[in-house]
């Protein structure tokens, strides 16, 4: 079967045998998987995990001898990382935190012909069933959704809450869309990109345009000088977290969705953050919770997420596919097919 896996830098496409599911382990043909930006840090070795591909979708090919309730032919989608549900950490709200949690996965990842989803997924709920108004092409935000949702529900929203996201790439624009999905009716938008800025208008921002003097201003007319309740920012850059600080109003929280860079020192006066009052919050991943509600809003309203998808290939040119991700302008969220 084909697979893609990180060699010398780059995705690269390899043959492999089609892996043979234990006895509680299910197999899955994949239908279609999108590519994340933690899939291109990665290959850049900035992340510590070399497999590729965990917003996949597809369809159960094979099932172990001894597993119950799942069918060969069901259309699934498989939650790569699972936690435990009984640590320390699960029963005070750090799921993803979990020792088990970065320990599950599917192999070889979700950027191949065929994969295995592993038993101890499958027995603590992160096997879900795809609705049949839910296409694998839209399938493939359940994840990054999922994530999206578990980092909002921190900042405790309303409908007049002002929001700036911070980074329109493709993570940032599932921020707008579930925002604006959520009742939220002030969204703002900073890209550097003038095409990221202009498509997040599309999907519901009020104003969108580059992290700067103007944007800012947006900001203060929008809430007449406060500033904006929440700001998630959805890139690594340090200077975008400075951007979302600084469009906070006096008590605002800064949710951090971005991956930043092993190293990276984010440069503010913390006496200026202690007299405002401003929350700095992080969010890693989702859990099963996460995913339900992530896959309900997609079968309500998936037309208007499919539309952050610009681009698709076949998994024989997933190297490609990586090639115009890694790319600023020309893209939004690209996804594998196969």
């Amino acid at each position: 079967m084909k697979v893609c896996v990180i060699g010398r830098g780059r995705a690269v496409m390899e043959d492999a045998p089609v892996p043979t599911p234990g006895k509680n382990d299910v197999l899955i043909s994949m239908k279609a998987c999108g590519i994340c930006g933690t899939d291109l840090e990665k290959i850049a070795g900035n992340y510590p995990s070399s497999i590729l591909g965990h917003e996949a979708v597809g369809v159960v090919a094979e099932t172990g001898k001894d597993v119950e309730g799942v069918s060969v032919g069901e259309r699934v989608f498989p939650h790569h990382h699972v936690p435990c549900y009984e640590c320390h950490f699960c029963l005070n709200g750090s799921e993803t935190m979990c020792p088990h949690f970065s320990k599950s996965n599917i192999h070889p990842g979700g950027l191949s012909e065929f994969f295995v989803m592993p038993a101890w997924n499958i027995r603590h709920g992160g096997l879900f069933r795809l609705p049949a108004s839910l296409t694998f092409r839209t399938g493939t935000l359940i994840e990054p959704l999922a994530c999206v949702l578990r980092g909002l529900e921190k900042l405790n929203l309303n409908e007049g809450s002002t929001v700036v996201v911070v980074g329109a790439g493709p993570v940032g624009m599932l921020q707008i869309y579930a925002l604006r999905e959520m009742g939220v009716r002030n969204v703002l938008a900073m890209d550097v990109s003038e095409e990221r800025c202009k498509f997040a208008e599309t999907l519901g921002a009020s104003a969108a345009g580059q992290p700067g003097q103007s944007m800012l201003k947006a900001v203060m007319d929008l809430t007449e000088g406060r500033g904006a309740d929440s700001a998630v920012v959805a890139t690594g850059h340090p200077q975008a977290t400075e951007a979302g600080i600084a469009s906070l109003r006096k008590g605002g929280r800064l949710l951090q969705f971005g991956l930043p860079h092993p190293g990276t020192r984010l440069m503010h006066d913390t006496s200026e953050m202690f007299t405002r009052e401003v929350q700095l919050l992080n969010t890693y991943s989702g859990i099963e919770s996460d995913v339900g509600k992530a896959i309900e809003m997609l079968a309500v309203s998936g037309n208007r997420a499919d539309a952050i998808i610009s681009h698709s290939f076949q998994l024989e040119k997933a190297p490609e596919a990586f090639e115009l991700a890694g790319k600023i302008n020309g893209s939004r969220k690209i996804i594998i097919e196969n």
